[in-house]
């Protein structure tokens, strides 16, 4: 019990700290003397379509990643990370939710996230945490409830960015581009253009605004996807010098990548060169240098404003991309390593030692490593195959789905080549990680196996050795019959703007020109989800 004396001097304490406060006036900015130390913030930076072996972090030889490498020195670096899922919105649902794709039921069909379903930013909501999402993938919006536990959600296509966004894809685009619809886009004028999606600066902007006004008594969670290396790859040429020839640079201008050549090469109906893939390579890993930039740029400028203080900062991919294996392009109809062999960089020195970790991991595993870190508990009742990667196990089986094949891309190729037969492609498929070995099952029959430590590549199909199949297919079997089914997926009619439908149709994710955009963009889902091998 306080005496009368202290008493007085506690309250004239309080009132002393009243009268400042309304002189000075709240904080806006969460800086580091305010934080508090028992709930760390979240910085999550997710690059779309990056391939782990593209990357000099993960020993590349070209110099693509020079910034990561550098501040990876104080992070740790997963060696062997898989993806529990080859596309977009099977990734995100699954990062979000701790679930495997055939669990969630969110697939290349049915793009809407169940609200049935809890994800990681309504718990860090429920739980004291202000949340912000920037997206540049129109599949990550709120017409596809992605926007569940969000404070503030973001786009590119937002009008309180579109001019900036039309102004710096302008500024990536020569007139003599010829690499892909994008250039006759631009030169129209049409500020409805898909390609605003590589204008990553903007998500630095967005956040650092969001950043000004939050409350600095409680955490955040800020989630940022980057689109640069989607197609169309369209960096800045100062990217492309670093990584090709002055040939290679000028030609890859002209390779074609326009939509219907594209996946006509995936389907074999149309070829590139050795030489033109190595230009579609090369442009690739030019947009990974300019990813690298845009990381360093972001935290150089959180780290000024006070915000990398007791900040968890996660670097990571939803799925990698072909760049000609298999006779394949771009991240569909299959789970080839190109597409589910993920990078994962993780940085908290309070709890990750700095170094290489080679255990067995996937991108799932966030969703309880984060929680863990923020002191939340995961849903009651929740069965996942996710584990915490502060504890990583030494030995693990890993999963990746492709439940249901993306159809939409059918109709333009159809078109441009009418006897085609698309039933080759109509299938689903899983990965089963155990040990050295790869187990693909096909709902079509046409499995497969490999020893990715000795064969990387997956050139040697190892199925017909019994001895090494038979095992690892029943223990798919086994893993499959420990997932739990999904329920009705909610299919809602979704409104999208006119800038959002033109995302979406030339990303792939709608029919053309010739088919009911809206009604393509918002039909439910017309094949079953997870069908059990």
């Amino acid at each position: 019990m306080p005496t009368d004396a202290s008493g007085r001097r506690l309250l004239g304490a309080l009132l002393l700290a009243a009268v400042a406060g309304l002189l000075t006036g709240p904080s806006l900015s969460c800086n580091r003397a305010e934080q508090p130390e028992t709930s760390p913030n979240v910085l999550w930076v997710l690059w779309d379509t990056v391939r782990v072996d593209h990357l000099s972090l993960y020993g590349y030889e070209k110099p693509t990643t020079p910034h990561l490498e550098e501040w990876a020195r104080g992070a740790r670096v997963f060696d062997n990370c898989t993806s529990p899922a080859p596309t977009t919105t099977l990734a995100h649902a699954s990062m979000f939710t701790g679930l495997m794709p055939s669990e969630h039921g969110a697939n290349d069909q049915q793009r809407y996230l169940s609200g049935r379903l809890v994800t990681i930013a309504e718990l860090l909501s429920q739980n004291g945490y202000q949340t912000y999402m920037y997206s540049a993938n129109p599949n990550i919006s709120r017409q596809e409830n992605f926007d569940q536990g969000f404070d503030v959600e973001e786009h590119p296509w937002d009008r309180k960015y579109q001019r900036d966004a039309f102004r710096i894809v302008r500024r990536k685009i020569p007139p003599h581009d010829r690499s892909s619809e994008l250039t006759g886009q631009i030169k129209g004028g049409r500020t409805s253009t898909w390609g605003i999606k590589a204008t990553g600066e903007l998500a630095e902007h967005g956040v650092e605004s969001w950043l000004k006004q939050c409350d600095p008594q409680h955490p955040f969670f800020v989630f940022l996807n980057y689109m640069e290396a989607h197609r169309p790859y369209i960096p800045p040429e100062s990217y492309r010098q670093r990584m090709m020839t002055p040939e290679q640079v000028r030609l890859s201008y002209q390779v074609d990548r326009s939509w219907v050549p594209w996946w006509a090469y995936t389907f074999g109906l149309h070829t590139y060169t050795d030489q033109q893939l190595a230009i579609t390579a090369g442009t690739y890993d030019a947009t990974l240098a300019e990813l690298d930039d845009l990381l360093h740029n972001l935290l150089a400028s959180l780290r000024a404003s006070g915000h990398l203080h007791n900040t968890i900062v996660v670097v990571t991919s939803d799925h990698g991309e072909h760049l000609g294996e298999h006779h394949l392009l771009d991240h569909q109809y299959s789970v080839y390593e190109p597409l589910v062999e993920v990078p994962l960089v993780i940085h908290y020195p309070q709890r990750f030692e700095p170094g290489r970790e080679s255990r067995p991991v996937s991108t799932i595993d966030l969703f309880p490593t984060l929680l863990e870190l923020a002191g939340v508990d995961p849903p009651e009742g929740l069965r996942s195959r996710a584990v915490s990667l502060l504890s990583p196990r030494d030995k693990r089986e890993r999963l990746a789905e492709y439940p249901v094949h993306c159809s939409e891309v059918f109709e333009s190729i159809r078109r441009a080549y009418p006897e085609w037969d698309p039933s080759p492609w109509q299938r689903s498929l899983r990965a089963f990680f155990r040990d050295d070995y790869k187990y693909i099952w096909s709902s079509d029959g046409r499995h497969e196996l490999y020893n990715i430590r000795a064969d990387p590549r997956e050139l040697n199909n190892l199925i017909d050795q019994a001895g090494l199949a038979k095992p690892l297919a029943a223990g798919l079997a086994e893993a499959v019959a420990g997932l739990r089914r999904p329920g009705e997926v909610e299919s809602p009619q979704r409104v999208y703007s006119d800038i959002q439908l033109e995302v979406l149709k030339s990303l792939g994710y709608v029919a053309g020109d010739d088919e009911d955009e809206q009604a393509a963009a918002s039909r439910p889902a017309s094949a079953p989800v997870g069908e059990t091998p």
